[in-house]
């Protein structure tokens, strides 16, 4: 019996199959400096004070995939977001050696998602682009929707965010 070994690198157009085009990258990057955010969702977990907001982001003029993340605590009693600042930045961590690097702010009140990203294409570093936008984001909560799962200190409640792209604007 042979057996044959498939080498499949976790970096570059593989990981990302919607990556644009190295050519491309210039021209999304003045006409569509955008994000398509995906699979996001938010948790408390209220008991144990703390939760959290995690969602992909896409940004399409680089193909680069970021995974973000906005921790805030929560009063243990009352389930209540406490002691947050909305204006704080939260870096992205992107996937791979990536060329853009991309912050979020989130309001808890509103929901109103702030995403930044700086980046230059490949073969052209001497260029640089930056791009904001912002988004509503629309999470979940008709019945059903959540997933409750009871633990030590009470239940964790975690709930879909919708997918959504947001569109920026070249920042100086």
């Amino acid at each position: 019996m042979r057996r044959a070994a498939l080498y499949v690198p976790l970096t570059g157009a593989l990981a990302s199959p919607l990556a644009p085009r190295q050519s491309d990258c210039a021209a999304l990057s003045t006409t569509a400096p955008n994000w398509k955010l995906s699979n996001a969702i938010s948790s408390d977990w209220p008991g144990s004070g703390a939760g959290r907001v995690q969602l992909f982001s896409l940004h399409v003029p680089t193909g680069e995939l970021s995974s973000c993340v906005v921790n805030y605590s929560m009063d243990a009693a009352s389930g209540q977001i406490v002691d947050y600042d909305p204006t704080a930045a939260h870096a992205c961590t992107n996937f791979g050696a990536g060329a853009a690097n991309t912050t979020v702010t989130l309001d808890m009140d509103t929901l109103l998602l702030g995403i930044r990203s700086t980046w230059a294409c490949a073969g052209d570093a001497a260029t640089a682009y930056a791009a904001a936008g912002s988004t509503s984001l629309d999470r979940d909560t008709s019945p059903g929707a959540c997933l409750v799962e009871p633990n030590q200190t009470g239940n964790a409640t975690t709930c879909p965010i919708s997918d959504v792209e947001v569109k920026g604007t070249l920042v100086a």
